[in-house]
């Protein structure tokens, strides 16, 4: 038999649907799903997963936003304009003072936390589509400012604040699209491309920044600047295609609109997937949590008992993203790179090839998410990072070649260490962790935490790390390492295992 017409004879389970009532109807549908192989999840729902990475593609946004202000940083021409002369030893050099370097962050990631707690708000209210829709407009006048700034660092700051609170909705509304509409044997392995979307848009403007960067005119920064209105300005012209999500319509009582959206993810055609079969399974899901909880979810009832250990977890490890170090090896590696000895190009360039193997390392954590699990990578592979970066810190504390190299080499380890446990697999908990009703109130929680602790530690990492401030350098890899090791000893303890439907 060929596979076209093995798969035919699994998939049409639904002959007697109208002999069912809608709770078997839904009871048949979550049967199917379960019994699919992932290669016939993928010829069954490739619509589906396709919608699901256009409303991913917001975080590639994100990414891009995410390392403006480090690999800016590393461009001598941005230096000059935006910086002050410093008096090395009779050597005039030009930095961004570790004030306004904190300001120039930490304001972003400020409002990125109101823009994640708006976007859980807003999307149970207008939809998750047009919610995304008033953040792209938000951030092209955010990117505007920044691009208009001319030196300023004031206008810049202020063009980055604005632009941090779309970042901050993108980060809600992706994943909870993601969460609600894909098949279920892939969701966790999407919800966990979250991150590589993200790390595209950093590798994307890396490579921009590389190509560009030396450049002696203003076109050395403005162009990657301009990058950043490549997201929005895409959604903004072909939102009016994206489907809603199915299961917001169904929350706001609107079937018929559920029903159209269904058969624009996942097709039309019965005898492969019947639309009343999927939305009898959205229906009895969201039917059996409101009988759990009657009363409307609350932000209050995510720290309910029953709930709180979800909650409190996917706010970690959200958290242990920026606990494990990577602003240092990841946003600022760059400029670490100068500080170590390396000629701006070469910095660059380094900075950029540490991102493609990570990139490379996070597609491999899409085939580790199902067999090893996303806990027992998210635990291992914090105590890894934690003994890579006290190498890190050893290593910067000496001031050979070979010492430098050292620090380099597993600067790199811990990208590869980084993207094949928490950098992809948080993403999975945050997703699958939390039930339906509330999901995407704890995912605004979860990512309010992830933007707060990236404004905290952008906002303290220039005063510890700056030449004109702490002047640590790469030790303060010491901190970091201390950090992941908190991280690794709390997911260890208390992060539940998710339920794995890949196996059956």
């Amino acid at each position: 038999m060929s596979n076209s017409a093995e798969l035919e004879k699994t998939v049409s389970p639904f002959e007697n649907e109208q002999e069912c009532d809608r709770s078997e109807l839904a009871a048949q549908y979550a049967a199917f799903e379960e019994s699919l192989t992932v290669y016939q999840t993928l010829r069954l729902y490739w619509r589906s997963i396709l919608w699901v990475m256009y409303g991913l593609a917001l975080v590639f946004g994100f990414g891009i936003d995410g390392n403006v202000a480090a690999n800016l940083l590393a461009m001598p021409r941005f230096r000059v304009d935006y910086g002050k002369e410093l008096d090395s030893g009779g050597v005039v050099s030009y930095i961004i003072p570790a004030n306004w370097l904190s300001l120039f962050t930490g304001i972003s990631q400020l409002c990125a936390i109101i823009g994640a707690f708006g976007a859980g708000w807003l999307a149970d209210r207008i939809g998750r589509k047009y919610t995304a829709l008033i953040s792209c407009v938000i951030s092209i006048g955010g990117v505007a400012a920044q691009f208009a700034s001319h030196g300023s660092l004031g206008v810049l700051a202020a063009g980055k604040a604005i632009n941090g609170i779309p970042t901050g909705m993108w980060l809600v509304i992706g994943p909870l699209y993601a969460s609600e509409t894909a098949p279920l044997k892939l969701r966790g392995v999407l919800i966990a491309m979250t991150n590589i979307v993200s790390l595209s848009g950093v590798l994307l403007f890396t490579g921009v920044v590389y190509q560009v960067g030396s450049s002696t005119t203003a076109a050395a920064y403005r162009i990657p600047l301009a990058c950043q209105w490549i997201v929005p300005g895409l959604i903004i012209l072909t939102a009016v295609f994206w489907p809603e999500s199915p299961v917001w319509l169904v929350r706001m009582g609107k079937p018929e609109a559920a029903m159209k959206a269904i058969k624009q993810l996942y097709g039309s055609d019965k005898g492969r997937i019947d639309g009343e079969a999927v939305l009898a399974q959205i229906e009895e899901t969201i039917e059996r949590e409101r009988r759990l909880s009657a009363d409307k979810a609350s932000y209050i009832e995510c720290f309910a008992k029953g709930n709180r250990q979800n909650t409190l977890m996917s706010m970690f490890v959200y958290a242990c993203q920026y606990l494990s170090g990577v602003v240092l090896v990841q946003g600022y590696q760059s400029y670490m790179y100068e500080l170590l000895g390396y000629s701006s190009h070469e910095a660059l360039l380094l900075g950029l090839l540490n991102i493609a193997l990570q990139w490379i390392a996070n597609v491999c954590s899409w085939f580790l998410i199902p067999t090893i699990g996303p806990r027992n990578l998210i635990v291992w592979g914090q105590l890894l990072a934690a003994i890579s970066l006290f190498i890190i810190g050893g290593a910067c504390t000496g001031s050979t070649q070979a010492a430098n190299q050292v620090a380099v080499g597993f600067m790199f380890i811990w990208g590869v260490i980084y993207q094949l446990s928490v950098g992809a697999a948080s993403w999975t908990v945050v997703g699958e962790l939390p039930v339906l009703r509330l999901r995407s109130k704890t995912q605004a929680l979860s990512n309010a935490t992830l933007q707060f602790f990236q404004w905290l530690i952008g906002f303290v990492f220039p005063y510890m790390f700056n030449p004109d401030a702490g002047n640590l350098g790469g030790k303060v890899a010491f901190v970091f390492g201390g950090t992941t090791m908190v991280g690794f000893l709390v997911t260890f303890l208390f992060l539940p295992e998710l339920r794995n439907p890949y196996k059956k």
